[in-house]
Parts: C-alpha cells; sequence; structure tokens
C-alpha cells in the first residue's frame, strides 16, 4: 500500500516538475538569461530524482542494471545538481560586493559571479559528486535494495558518510537559498507579487530543510542501533520534502502562472473592442481571425496575440477617425471630469471608449460629422501603457458611461 501511494505521489510530483522544466526552458529559449536556464535544470533534476524515488521506476532500475541502489545513487546525484543550481540562483540573485544597492540584485549579469560560481559550485559539488560515486562503488556489492539504506546499513562507516555528504551539501544550498530568498522579500512592498514569491520559495526551503533533518536524526539512530526513529527518515522526512518541493516550485512559477493569466485576461478583454475594430474595415485584420472556440481556448503566444490585437485596434480607431463628432469628445470629457472616482488614465479610456461607439454609430449610419475630432481620444498614451489604456477601453466601450453620452448626443 505504501509503495503505491510513493508511486503516485512521486510520479506525479516528477510529471509536474517536468512541465515547470519545459516552461522555463521554453522562456530562457525567447529571452535568453542565466537565471532562467539554471531554474530550468534545475527543475530538470527534481523530476529526475522525484521519477527515479518512485518504487516502480527505482525497481528497474535497480533490476535492469544489477546494481544494488543505483536508483537512489541517481537521486541523490540529482539532488546535488539541484543543489549547486540553487546556489547559483543564490550567486545570481546577490548583488556583487561593491553593489551596496540589493534592488540590484535581479540585474546581476553572469559575468560579474563567474569567478563566484566556479568557486562555490564547481569546486564544492564536484568533489561532493566524485566522493558520494566513490563511496557507493565501495560499499553497493552484495547490498539488498529492497531494504531503505538509510536506516538499514547507516551502521557501516562508508554509507553512513555516503549519506552524512549527501545531506550537508543539500542542507547547505537550502539554507543558502532560502536565507538569499528571504534577504530579497524584505526589500520589497508587500503587496508586490515578487515577494509573495520569494516568500514561498524560502517556505519550501524550510520544508524541504525538515526532510533532511528528519532524515538526519534517523540516520545517526540507526547508526547507533537505534531504530526507535526510523520513521521520522521513511514517513516524515519524504511527506516534508514533497510537500516543500511543490512549496518551493510554486514558487518558481508563480510569476509564470501569475503572467499569463493577466495575459489571457488581457487578450480576451480586449475582444469586444477589436471586434468593433474590425466592423470598421475587416481588412485590417493581419491574419485570419480565429473562431469563437478556437479563441476560447488560446493558451499559447499571448503576448503576440496581444500586440496583433492592439495593433488592430488602433488601426480601426485611426480608420474611425473621420466619424468620430468633435462636440462628443468634448461633451464625454467634459462629463468624464465630473466623475471624481475616476483616475486620469482611466478618463481617458472612457473618453476613448464613448469616441468609439460615437463613431461607430456614425459609420452605421452613414452621417459624417460636420466636425470630426482632429486626434483620437488615447491616442497619446505612451506605449507602455498602451495595453491597459486599451483594456480599459474595451471594458467601458458598452459600459453605462459610453450609453449615457451616446444617448445625449442622439
Amino acid at each position: 500500500m505504501y509503495e503505491r501511494v510513493a508511486d503516485y505521489v512521486y510520479l506525479l510530483i516528477g510529471a509536474l516538475m517536468l512541465v515547470l522544466a519545459a516552461f522555463k526552458l521554453r522562456a530562457w529559449r525567447r529571452q535568453p538569461g542565466p537565471a532562467l536556464l539554471v531554474m530550468g535544470v534545475v527543475s530538470l533534476v527534481s523530476a529526475v530524482s522525484f521519477l527515479c524515488s518512485a518504487p516502480v521506476i527505482a525497481e528497474i532500475i535497480n533490476r535492469s542494471s544489477g546494481i544494488s541502489f543505483l536508483s537512489l545513487l541517481l537521486v541523490y546525484l540529482a539532488r546535488m545538481l539541484f543543489s549547486a543550481g540553487a546556489i547559483a540562483l543564490v550567486l545570481l540573485w546577490s548583488p556583487p560586493s561593491q553593489r551596496a544597492d540589493s534592488h540590484q540584485a535581479w540585474a546581476v549579469p553572469y559575468d560579474a559571479v563567474r569567478s563566484d560560481v566556479r568557486r562555490r559550485v564547481v569546486f564544492v559539488y564536484s568533489p561532493v559528486i566524485t566522493a558520494m560515486a566513490i563511496l557507493f562503488a565501495i560499499f553497493h556489492p552484495g547490498m539488498d535494495s529492497s531494504v531503505a539504506l538509510d536506516t538499514t546499513y547507516a551502521d557501516r562507516p562508508t554509507v553512513l558518510s555516503y549519506l552524512l555528504i549527501y545531506q550537508a551539501g543539500f542542507v547547505w544550498a537550502l539554507w543558502q537559498l532560502g536565507r538569499t530568498s528571504w534577504k530579497h522579500s524584505v526589500t520589497l512592498d508587500s503587496s508586490d507579487l515578487l515577494r509573495r514569491n520569494l516568500r514561498r520559495l524560502t517556505l519550501g526551503c524550510v520544508l524541504i530543510g525538515g526532510y533532511c533533518l528528519s532524515k538526519i536524526v534517523a540516520v545517526v539512530g540507526a547508526a547507533a542501533d537505534h531504530h526507535a526513529l526510523d520513521w521520522l527518515g521513511s514517513i516524515v522526512g519524504p511527506l516534508s520534502g514533497c510537500v516543500g518541493c511543490l512549496v518551493l516550485a510554486s514558487g518558481w512559477a508563480g510569476a509564470a502562472v501569475t503572467t499569463w493569466r493577466q495575459r489571457r485576461a488581457d487578450y480576451r478583454a480586449l475582444h469586444p473592442l477589436w471586434a468593433a475594430a474590425m466592423q470598421v474595415d475587416g481588412r485590417l485584420a493581419l491574419d485570419e481571425p480565429l473562431r469563437p472556440w478556437a479563441e476560447w481556448l488560446a493558451t499559447r503566444d499571448l503576448e503576440w496575440r496581444i500586440t496583433r490585437r492592439t495593433r488592430e485596434i488602433r488601426d480601426g480607431q485611426l480608420a474611425l477617425r473621420p466619424w468620430i463628432a468633435a462636440d462628443l469628445v468634448e461633451l464625454a470629457r467634459h462629463q468624464a471630469t465630473q466623475i471624481d472616482h475616476l483616475a486620469p488614465q482611466e478618463q481617458e479610456a472612457v473618453v476613448a471608449a464613448a469616441a468609439f461607439a460615437g463613431g461607430m454609430r456614425a459609420l452605421r449610419a452613414q452621417q459624417r460629422p460636420a466636425q470630426h475630432c482632429e486626434r483620437t481620444p488615447g491616442a497619446d498614451v505612451a506605449p507602455a501603457d498602451e495595453r491597459n489604456h486599451l483594456v480599459l477601453v474595451a471594458r467601458h466601450l458598452h459600459g453605462p458611461f459610453v450609453n449615457r453620452v451616446l444617448a445625449t448626443t442622439a
């Protein structure tokens, strides 16, 4: 029963880590950066660690290779690679000593920390991995891999050394990553998304540290021939490690997921305004419009789709300008200033929405205004704010403010 549950849990977490690795590596290909690459590789080796921990896969590896505990060696080596990657992230996230402003930590180039990465990653974890491989080669012959290595064979000096070296390398990396994440989180505002993700990283490191502590207590007790606490290593440790990995992964994926959700929300919010722009001139579409069901299911390339959609909307506004009455725009601007709760950017958006709706009404009736507006409302919005502006315009396009302005100028 325990092995079946372990299979489900480890295989599920391994699959989730593979998905995270795929997203991080895909993001790195689109926007190359050392931190994204390290997170992708770390997620990948974490997936290997969990997949090889699943009893069903561990048995296949050990039986097909004929090497006792080979699956466990792969698990531990993958976690050492995770640890090396975690230290590399710490160095990438920590500002160089000559830079006092910690807010610049996220912009540290790799060249600035190259020597530290070599010293603290390569020169530390290469000997650790080598020592583990040598110790494993010494003790594994003749062992029974159907029992737990850490509590069954911990009384052997080579096995105890192997386990403690592994735990030391793991704990050091978790401590460094958790401490650095916490240190940077306290410099950010409490409402900042990055702060919440950093706190998750810190919590994940603490929970995985609970795995290490449970394992160390169980191993030391077993080495002294006291097995009353074996359950810490077989139940509490793995449970804490699994939960901690999920929390840590959510910290890495949190920003990406939130960004994706925001892009999808913006893409769908722009649809009514885009559909209206296509009524002005269907030739403005840069590509064949998606069918409604395909647009609802669109999940990929959202940044490109939004960029294309904003361009088409802007072209539609430009084509509609001869149909937008100047007096309607002035009325809308006057009424917008009378609404106290509207911020300046939203005032401009409601005016632009009223202008667009008024222009569409004139176009359908084929009634050009005596004097059209010389400049489309919202045309002066900075490029960085254009998306948010058009989303607000789309949300107000069929709202009460626009209906009131249209009713007044009917």
